[in-house]
């Protein structure tokens, strides 16, 4: 079985009086787009308020549900720990478990306090260094070197003008690629 594809028509326009046209035609759909676009907006706003009213509602129910739970488990726990951290029933869990480990400096501790001290004592070992490419310098200066490159776009665009109620225009653009 043969499957022809069709082929579009890209219509060029062969003067700067038709390139006008062109962008005229360009910023009208763009207009049409963002009139869509905010009502889009409108709509989800709606949306999103009426859910956020009906979640509110609901959350309170769940905490108030959680927060009878959970004076009741504290008041347990010995007993409910006994065995296991975890309480299994045929509704769910509850029970205990660890959080992951955290640091934290008294308030009046600064990170560089600490490093102080750990240098003082020799204990560079918790001390991190971080080196990084100074992207800005290679690209000012471009010096040659294996493994770089640099880039840079020629960038073809097209800004139609819109009018104030029309929103803000959309810049289209396309990209070639330079190595140099």
């Amino acid at each position: 079985m043969v499957t022809r594809i069709k082929k579009s028509f890209t219509e060029i326009p062969q003067t700067l009086a038709r390139v006008v046209t062109f962008i005229t035609a360009i910023g009208r759909h763009q207009s049409d787009i963002n009139e869509l676009k905010r009502a889009e907006i409108v709509k989800i706003a709606a949306i999103t308020q009426e859910t956020n009213k009906k979640v509110a509602a609901i959350t309170k129910k769940r905490n108030r549900l959680f927060t009878s739970l959970f004076a009741f488990a504290m008041a347990h726990k010995k007993a409910l720990t006994a065995q296991y951290r975890t309480q299994k029933t045929i509704a769910g869990e509850f029970g205990w478990r660890w959080n992951t480990p955290s640091l934290q400096l008294e308030e009046s501790v600064t990170d560089a306090d600490i490093i102080k001290i750990l240098k003082e004592r020799g204990m560079t070992q918790y001390i991190r260094t971080v080196e990084e490419l100074d992207k800005k310098a290679l690209l000012k200066d471009k010096p040659i070197i294996s493994g770089i490159s640099y880039r840079q776009r020629d960038e073809f665009y097209i800004k139609p003008k819109l009018s104030t109620e029309s929103g803000k225009s959309k810049t289209l653009s396309k990209t070639e690629t330079i190595d140099s």
